[in-house]
């Protein structure tokens, strides 16, 4: 659960995991509240409300608290597999993603096995550098566009970036039910075609209408990755009846999407950003951007809520969905990048106390 993560990536990356439409897109925009960026304190309450609403539909009970032998089992687990895909943790996004992905599988998937929190913190670490690397410059990119080629025909990925991620995706069957892990798959390889997408010449000169309204969500489903990271709560181990969440799929994965646009958003806002899904879709509708901050928290809930009744009553399979709620909450208001401070809803990071365990971990490995 873009997700991120457990978010301390760099400043684009987790974002575009959950959301979003490239700048380009409605880079002819006509900004509703231009100076919004410039008064930080009159854009915190406008959305200070709206956000501390979400928290608290959720009945969010506060960031988990972590355990230490939790905390240092994935961290071997994960460092481990790490050395063993060969992509150099020692570069800035390399080290960014890893923690992001590891506190992803500690915060959101707390009852999960060491080696499935592993698997969900190993794809946060190498999709947050193929989003950083193809999606956002051209490096890799003659590699990254001949890739599902190579993968349909079992041929090995050019370097061991691509390879981690072609291992990963048919490692899915490993964890997964089969029909599960194929929808993991999929939603793994539109991400991929996503960032290729953004910079294809056809996207890059497209004509902007209002008649495309529908874009902006088509691209966005693709982008987020939704599906895997709602697919990442049920492993077939400890969660073997498909029927008993199948139906709530949609709605997790919408709530995965929407619920970071609105949990972004001052950040961006004060950032100058308007190559989000917000400002998209306050451009397609003629609605000012913070009623359509209100208009997607309101969908945000709607969403929960029906996931909560399809789920209420089914036990452990109710909990895993409460519990992946809970850390995607927490990896938003415990993340300093969010400056959910100034919104009167930040906290500590639960990993924090953690974080010197973590350093000399990666020193003493080094040695």
């Amino acid at each position: 659960m873009l997700h991120s993560g457990v978010h301390a990536a760099t400043a684009s990356t987790w974002h575009r995991l959950f959301s979003s439409l490239n700048g380009l897109l409605f880079r002819n925009s006509i900004r509703l509240e231009d100076d919004l960026n410039k008064e930080p304190k009159r854009l915190a309450s406008l959305l200070g409300p709206i956000c501390a609403q979400m928290l608290t539909q959720l009945h969010y009970a506060g960031a988990p608290q972590l355990k230490g032998e939790a905390v240092e089992a994935l961290l071997e687990y994960m460092y481990k597999r790490a050395i063993e895909i060969g992509v150099p943790l020692d570069t800035p996004i390399s080290a960014k993603g890893f923690r992001l992905g590891y506190a992803e599988g500690l915060l959101a998937h707390p009852g999960h096995p060491v080696e499935v929190q592993g698997y969900v913190g190993l794809f946060t670490w190498l999709v947050v550098q193929y989003d950083d690397i193809v999606g956002q410059s051209n490096e890799m990119m003659e590699e990254a566009l001949l890739f599902h080629q190579r993968f349909f025909r079992g041929e090995p990925q050019p370097n061991n970036l691509l390879e981690g991620i072609a291992g990963l995706i048919r490692d899915a069957h490993d964890h997964f039910d089969p029909v599960l892990a194929n929808m993991l798959q999929i939603s793994v390889l539109k991400f991929l075609t996503s960032n290729l997408l953004e910079r294809h010449d056809g996207f890059q000169n497209m004509t902007v209408t209002r008649a495309g309204k529908r874009f902006p969500d088509f691209y966005r489903d693709m982008s987020g990755m939704d599906q895997a990271y709602a697919v990442f709560c049920y492993p077939k181990a400890l969660y073997p009846d498909v029927g008993a969440f199948l139906e709530a799929i949609p709605d997790m994965a919408n709530f995965i999407n929407i619920s970071n646009d609105v949990l972004s958003f001052y950040k961006e806002e004060l950032g100058g950003d308007t190559r989000n899904y917000i400002h998209n879709r306050a451009t397609c509708s003629g609605k000012s951007v913070i009623a359509v901050v209100a208009e997607v928290n309101k969908e945000t809930i709607e969403s929960a809520r029906r996931v909560e009744k399809i789920l209420k009553g089914r036990g452990i399979y109710e909990q895993s969905w409460n519990e992946s709620v809970r850390g995607y909450m927490a990896m938003h208001t415990t993340n300093p990048r969010y400056k959910l401070k100034d919104l009167g809803i930040g906290e500590e990071h639960p990993l924090a106390p953690f974080e010197h365990k973590i350093g000399q971990f990666f020193e003493e490995k080094r040695k």
